[in-house]
């Protein structure tokens, strides 16, 4: 059976019974607002609590990746003091320090030994970019951190399992683009095979995964059992429900 992994969001966080098939939260929230140190610890052990085989991985915060046109910092309420435009972006700033100190006591009270890396589409795969994440990476390897990278925008698929190769980084990419499978060349399995997890997010107005995708994921992992799929929105459990269902059955 693959781990079965969960970005965890408010639209995904209800529930108090424990759910033991869950191998893997990603912790959206430290993305946009995460909590101070003591409340972290106290959220986590709730979050233990629902997915008690799981290991927590807190995103890094916004402020540390995301630059001012990205579109995060309106949907958050806190940032420490400085240049609004020295935030962010990956930048080598005292600003981006103070967001990722942070996220560092986020990953303490967590007792995290991952965080998670979601670079924007201003982060992109130029000479810029990839300095900035060998810098990030290599920062975060000294700190005893290893990071699970999840790239948006330019980044396509080639560039970003080689890149994340060299990094030593687990790479997150979608499994499906707009809405179909992303296949191969070769016309065979999902997108990676082992060695990238792969984000599985529903699609219409229900935030479903369809028939056709959930035999393409079944088919990927009768290829590579050891595959990592992390399901997000709204229905993640319920899609995760319907492709374990749809195992259970092989």
């Amino acid at each position: 059976m693959p781990t079965f992994g969960l970005i965890l969001s408010v639209d995904n966080a209800r529930g108090t019974t424990p759910d033991e098939r869950i191998g893997l939260v990603l912790l959206e929230r430290t993305l946009l607002d995460p909590p101070r140190a003591a409340a972290t610890a106290r959220w986590c052990a709730r979050v233990r609590q629902r997915f008690p085989a799981a290991e927590l991985v807190p995103y890094t915060w916004h402020l540390v990746s995301h630059a001012r046109e990205d579109g995060l910092r309106e949907r958050s309420t806190r940032r420490p003091a400085g240049d609004e435009h020295a935030f962010g972006g990956l930048q080598t700033t005292p600003e981006v320090q103070r967001a990722w100190d942070v996220t560092r006591l986020a990953a303490q009270g967590c007792a995290a030994t991952r965080i998670a890396l979601r670079t924007p589409p201003s982060i992109t795969p130029g000479g810029l970019g990839r300095k900035r994440l060998r810098d990030f990476v290599a920062a975060r390897t000294a700190e005893g951190l290893r990071t699970i990278w999840e790239p948006e925008g330019l980044w396509e698929r080639a560039d970003t399992l080689a890149f994340a190769a060299e990094l030593g980084v687990d790479p997150l990419v979608p499994a499906f683009e707009g809405g179909r499978p992303r296949w191969t060349e070769e016309g065979g399995s999902l997108l990676v095979g082992r060695t990238a997890m792969l984000r599985v997010d529903g699609t219409g107005p229900r935030a479903r995964i369809d028939a056709r995708q959930v035999d393409a994921l079944a088919d990927h992992v009768a290829e590579h059992p050891d595959v990592v799929l992390v399901f997000a929105g709204p229905r993640a459990l319920a899609n995760l429900t319907e492709l374990e269902r749809e195992l259970g059955d092989d």
